[in-house]
């Protein structure tokens, strides 16, 4: 196999495993009685003055869920519907169509709340897990441009020490990277009668290899290039 060939097999595997990840799943719980699984999570109220309209008390975590190849923990992105596992999930990178688009800055605070915070969180924490899901809402539903999960037209009210962790996170924004990652939109492409009900839309990360892996990789083909033009000399 020469060089231009093994890249042509190289990217019909990467084709191959696009096509697998952009079809539908169906998302499972790892534990069939907690969708918690055991992980970190507290009751809040939470309200949005803004769309979709909210003031109601929840609880706040990260989901243990299995996609049918491995299992994630993913974040609830949308206050708008309750997480139901009945339907099909879509995975997306452009968020959402089901309820609304989400912009390039908020896509963009998403990523980076995950690569400053997210390596050195312990999600079986209840008040740092309860945290980072305030976190998150705060990116997506609040409008001034001011993070704060205990002021504006989203917020909680209750749990102080979940609320001081969410507020910590936040502010470190557009700080230093400490992993990156891969971000997963679930959309969900609704159940009942006619799909016309929709579960929550969901995020999830996987960690991006250390850039010496590429590194190695990109060594070893040039070697095997070499290699290969040694042979017809």
């Amino acid at each position: 196999m020469n060089f231009k060939a093994a890249f042509s097999a190289l990217a019909i595997l990467l084709a191959g495993t696009s096509m697998a990840l952009s079809a539908p799943i169906a998302l499972t719980k790892t534990n069939p009685n907690s969708v918690f699984d055991g992980g970190g999570r507290k009751s809040l109220r939470i309200i949005n003055n803004g769309d979709p309209m909210v003031n109601q008390r929840v609880t706040a975590g990260g989901f243990r869920l299995n996609t049918g190849a491995a299992d994630i923990i993913a974040w609830c992105v949308d206050i708008a519907h309750n997480l139901s596992l009945k339907g099909l999930y879509q995975v997306t990178s452009t968020p959402f169509t089901n309820t609304f688009t989400f912009s390039e800055t908020q896509k963009t605070n998403i990523k980076s709340l995950f690569e400053t915070t997210y390596s050195s969180l312990d999600l079986n924490n209840n008040n740092q897990s309860a945290g980072f899901q305030l976190a998150l809402w705060e990116l997506i539903y609040e409008k001034s441009g001011n993070f704060d999960v205990k002021n504006g037209n989203f917020k909680s009210t209750t749990n102080t020490d979940a609320r001081n962790f969410a507020n910590t996170f936040l502010g470190n924004l557009g700080g230093a990277v400490t992993q990156s990652y891969n971000i997963d939109y679930y959309e969900s492409l609704g159940y009942g009668r006619n799909n016309s009900k929709y579960s929550q839309n969901l995020v999830s990360v996987t960690p991006v290899p250390l850039p010496a892996a590429g590194l190695l990789l990109g060594c070893g083909l040039a070697g095997f290039y070499l290699a290969q033009r040694r042979k017809k000399v």
